[in-house]
C-alpha cells in the first residue's frame, strides 16, 4: 500500500448497527469513497458470473433505475452480475470487497473498481488481504446482504454462493427478489420461487415504484454507452446485435473502428 492510498484508506467508527446483527459481525471495516451513499436506500444486486442475456438486460436496466430514483446498488465487484450492476449504477453504488482496499479483485474489473474507489463506496473488513481465498467470498457476501434493504438475485444456479446469500437475506429477515426465468434455466432462484421463498419481478418498473415511490425512466443506455466511442467488439460485449439494430435506424454509427452518436 502507498502512502497516497493509505490516506485513502478509512476505518469505520463504528461499525453500522445493520452488521451487528449477524452471527459472526466483522471486527473492524476500512472504507474508500463517499461514505454518504450508506445513508440511502441500498439494494443488493448478486449472481452469477455468468449471466444469460435476459439477465443481464435486466440486471444493467433496474441498476440503472435504482441509481436514477435515489437508490443505491449494493454488490460484491466479482464478474458477471455484480459488476453490471456496478457499472449500471456508478456512481450511486456500494462494492463490499473480498480484498484489502489498495488492490483490485478480480484484476479484469480493476477499471470499474478503481472509479468505485474514486468516485463511489467499497468497503473491507480486511487491513491487508491481497489475495482472497474461498472464505473471504463468504465473509464479503455476508456484510453485502447484511447491508442491504432488498436483495435481487437475477440469476444463480442451485449450488451457489449466491443462494448462500439468499439464505442470509432470510435469517435476517431481508426482502429477496428474483427475476422470472424459464425452466431448466436459473433453477437457483426458480427454486426460491418455487418454496415462495423469494418474489418475483415481474415489472422492473412497478418494482421501482413500490421501493421508491417515483418512476425517472432510464437514459438510453447504448446512447449513453456510444458517446464514449467505444470500439465495436467493447459495444458488442456488452449490447450484443442490438447495437447494430441502432446503427441500422442511424442513431450510431462507425468511423475508424468506433462507434459515435448522430
Amino acid at each position: 500500500m502507498t502512502q497516497g492510498e493509505e490516506k485513502m484508506i478509512h476505518t469505520f467508527s463504528p461499525i453500522p448497527q445493520k452488521l451487528k446483527d449477524l452471527k459472526n459481525p466483522p471486527k473492524q471495516l476500512f472504507y474508500r469513497g463517499n461514505l454518504k451513499l450508506l445513508e440511502k436506500k441500498k439494494i443488493a444486486i448478486v449472481g452469477t458470473r455468468k449471466p444469460n442475456p435476459y439477465s443481464k438486460c435486466l440486471t444493467q436496466t433496474l441498476a440503472q433505475l435504482i441509481s436514477k430514483n435515489g437508490g443505491v446498488v449494493l454488490s460484491g465487484g466479482a464478474l458477471g452480475t455484480d459488476i453490471l450492476a456496478h457499472s449500471a449504477s456508478f456512481p450511486q453504488t456500494i462494492m463490499v470487497a473480498p480484498t484489502d482496499l489498495s488492490h483490485f479483485y478480480p484484476a479484469t474489473n480493476q477499471s470499474m473498481i478503481q472509479k468505485i474507489y474514486q468516485n463511489a463506496l467499497a468497503i473491507s473488513e480486511y487491513e491487508n488481504n491481497p489475495s482472497p481465498r474461498v472464505y473471504h467470498f463468504l465473509e464479503r457476501n455476508r456484510l453485502v446482504i447484511a447491508l442491504s434493504d432488498a436483495v435481487i438475485i437475477p440469476q444463480a444456479d442451485l449450488l451457489s454462493g449466491s443462494i448462500e446469500s439468499a439464505k442470509i437475506a432470510m435469517m435476517l429477515n431481508i426482502p429477496l427478489y428474483v427475476f422470472p426465468h424459464r425452466i431448466g434455466e436459473s433453477e437457483g432462484t426458480n427454486s426460491l420461487l418455487a418454496q415462495n421463498q423469494a418474489r418475483a419481478i415481474y415489472s422492473l418498473q412497478e418494482w421501482v415504484k413500490e421501493w421508491f415511490h417515483t418512476l425517472i425512466p432510464p437514459s438510453d443506455e447504448v446512447l449513453d454507452f456510444c458517446a464514449t466511442m467505444p470500439t465495436l467488439e467493447e459495444a458488442y460485449m456488452r449490447f450484443g446485435q442490438k447495437i447494430y439494430e441502432y446503427e441500422l435506424e442511424g442513431k450510431i454509427a462507425r468511423k475508424d473502428g468506433k462507434f459515435y452518436v448522430l
